[in-house]
């Protein structure tokens, strides 16, 4: 249901929630590996995050990404998805057509619109921190 893109910047997020803890910054390449992503996909989904206040970045020798414990508490999944695919989870037509719409529907619109606006929904009542602790397994994203 979700663009590769988001499923890494899902995986990411909760991926550098788990090393808030961690004194040095996380680099794009530890991060990519950790999830399973080329490092410069990876490396754009990250500066996504940060242009949305998600992620933070810091340039030079000691510079990386980090997120803090906080942003994870007030992050919902729906916003990682909206600040690296915009409002295609709330807006998309499911089957890719660019003028589906209310008065404008595609074959499935009719159908898919109530679960898309329930979904979208749901995922506001996620937060990226209750993803990370509520788990008690180590993630293997790969």
């Amino acid at each position: 249901m979700l663009n590769k893109t988001c499923q890494y910047a899902i995986k990411a997020i909760i991926y550098m929630g788990t090393k808030v803890d961690v004194t040095e910054r996380l680099r794009v390449k530890d991060v990519a590996e950790a999830i399973g992503s080329p490092e410069a996909f990876t490396s754009k989904i990250l500066q996504k995050l940060v242009a949305h206040g998600i992620v933070y970045s810091t340039k030079g020798g000691g510079g990386g990404f980090e997120v803090e414990l906080d942003t994870l508490k007030k992050t919902s999944l729906v916003e990682v998805v909206k600040a690296v695919d915009h409002d295609s989870i709330s807006e998309g037509c499911i089957l890719g057509l660019p003028r589906c719409s209310d008065k404008n529907p595609c074959p499935v619109h009719t159908r898919y619109a109530p679960l898309r606006k329930q979904l979208n929904e749901e995922l506001l009542e996620i937060m990226i921190y209750d993803i990370i602790h509520d788990s008690k397994q180590e993630y293997q994203f790969k």
